[in-house]
């Protein structure tokens, strides 16, 4: 599995895995509409790329790739404080629309 996929892979995983605790952690119907929308948006991403193919030496591909890295970086941190709901959705949605943007480059 390249790169791109793991990464892709890694935060909609992640994702699933915590689903059930920002959930709980979520104190308006709009939180968690928010929060659902962007983890479908992830799991729509992710399914995008299977059994498709990224070229992991094109230079769009190897940016997106680090952006979502750290992106996803910044949800674990988020998660593990969980004190703000309002900002680990935030940096879910930031990282799930790269993860969108890095989707479009998989070619089947």
């Amino acid at each position: 599995m390249g790169d791109a996929l793991s990464t892709i892979e890694a935060l909609y995983f992640g994702l699933q895995q915590q689903v059930g605790m920002i959930s709980l952690a979520t104190t308006t119907q709009a939180e968690k509409d928010r929060f659902m929308t962007q983890y479908v948006a992830a799991r729509t991403a992710y399914w995008a790329c299977i059994n498709k193919m990224f070229h992991d030496d094109d230079p769009q591909v190897a940016t997106l790739t680090r952006q979502l890295k750290d992106a996803t970086t910044q949800v674990s941190k988020a998660e593990a404080e969980m004190g703000n709901i309002s900002k680990v959705i935030d940096n879910i949605t930031q990282a799930v629309t790269i993860a969108a943007q890095l989707s479009t480059f998989a070619a089947g």
